[in-house]
């Protein structure tokens, strides 16, 4: 019979690797089934850190920690029955090591999602702690099955505490070249752009236009690539009136999402409406210099 209370879970680190999970729960004598992967995520305003040592792992492990504006960690998204959950708990060390705690994550298509998942409890913290070459072949085996950037995994084992693994940003309508808050962004990308499309529908707001997030229709834009992803997003977050991801009064959300440039996808960083659309007409064509001439 199908266990109807299902959680999600952000899953990172070793756990995008499911033999691993599986020859874990063969040790431990438990029963591996219970866990569905639903498909690739992101945990925004996070970084991957190695700052704790796993006598299992005979070196570093993985951890998530509350980071700056551009930063986000790659990873999964899974559905768990109770009885994964507490499989999983019993795995991370929940609650004396890791610690189960709830965290929005942000989808393909841009929506965002509450789920859990496992940060370590900050009295074990300590020094950077480098990982083995086995671990890290789990993670960027992991990353690569699901065709999500390594950047993030190769600075945190290079310790640094720069990483910003998304640098596209896609526009769809006053930022977009020759519209009139172009020299805005301009100011922090660099040189040229492509053409580019996204999921969603086009709405006509006045002065701009906004987007939602839909498996149907196409908004039509550009992808740049930003100089400083910190400094850049500081900025365009002002311009579109996002105030966190936490925040309910923000005019547009940010997000990440997978866009189509040259017929390959890309991620990147785009900004979608957060009101309503009650009295907003739609752009048919997703293309706002076509309903803006």
């Amino acid at each position: 019979m199908a266990e109807d209370n299902l959680t999600l879970y952000f899953g990172y680190g070793s756990n995008l690797d499911i033999d691993d999970w599986n020859i874990w729960c063969e040790e431990k004598g438990v029963d591996p089934s219970g866990v569905v992967e639903l498909g690739p995520c992101w945990l925004p305003d996070h970084r991957l850190k190695f700052h704790y040592r796993s006598f299992r792992r005979e070196g570093g492990a993985a951890d998530v920690v509350p980071a700056g504006c551009g930063h986000a960690v790659p990873g999964v998204l899974f559905s768990l029955t109770e009885k994964a959950i507490a499989n999983m708990d019993r795995k991370e060390g929940h609650p004396n090591t890791y610690r189960r705690t709830s965290v929005n994550v942000l989808l393909p298509d841009g929506s965002s999602i509450e789920a859990i998942t496992y940060r370590l409890q900050p009295a074990k913290q300590g020094e950077y702690v480098p990982p083995t070459s086995y671990y890290v072949s789990l993670i960027e085996g992991g990353l690569n099955k699901r065709k999500l950037p390594i950047e993030d995994l190769k600075n945190a084992i290079e310790n640094l505490d720069y990483s910003y693994p998304v640098k596209h940003l896609f526009v769809y309508g006053t930022l977009m070249q020759d519209e009139v808050r172009y020299e805005t962004l301009v100011q922090h990308t660099t040189k040229g752009h492509r053409k580019a499309d996204a999921p969603g529908t086009l709405y006509h707001l006045g002065a701009y236009p906004g987007m939602l997030t839909q498996p149907k229709g196409r908004v039509l834009g550009e992808v740049h690539e930003l100089s400083n992803v910190f400094l850049g997003l500081q900025s365009l977050d002002r311009v579109e009136g996002f105030y966190g991801f936490d925040s309910a009064d923000s005019l547009f959300q940010r997000t990440l999402m997978e866009i189509e440039v040259d017929g390959e996808k890309v991620w990147a960083w785009t900004y979608i409406y957060s009101g309503t659309m009650d009295d907003a007409v739609v752009i048919a064509s997703g293309d706002w210099r076509t309903a803006n001439s």
